[in-house]
């Protein structure tokens, strides 16, 4: 006597057979995994964008032409300026 409750032959019932994955169900899913983790980045580099202050960036990286900031001025420039004026 068997000790399964299953029937020993299967007839006429309704078997699913495992299908593999096509390449159309892979690219989708590579497409979505790639937009995913650019919204990702693109937050992130927002959020860190967003919580840098302004006054801690420090002088600016470009002025008017004939303005040199005094901070990046040298000794030698100082002068030269004084003696414009």
């Amino acid at each position: 006597m068997s000790t399964t409750t299953a029937p020993a032959r299967v007839e006429g019932t309704n078997v699913v057979d495992l299908r593999v994955p096509t390449l159309q169900w892979a690219l989708k899913r590579t497409l979505l995994g790639i937009v995913i983790l650019f919204v990702t980045i693109a937050t992130a580099a927002t959020l860190l964008y967003a919580s840098i202050e302004p006054d801690e960036l420090g002088p600016p990286a470009y002025s008017a032409p004939g303005k040199v900031p005094a901070s990046l001025q040298t000794p030698g420039d100082r002068i030269q300026s004084a003696q414009h004026i």
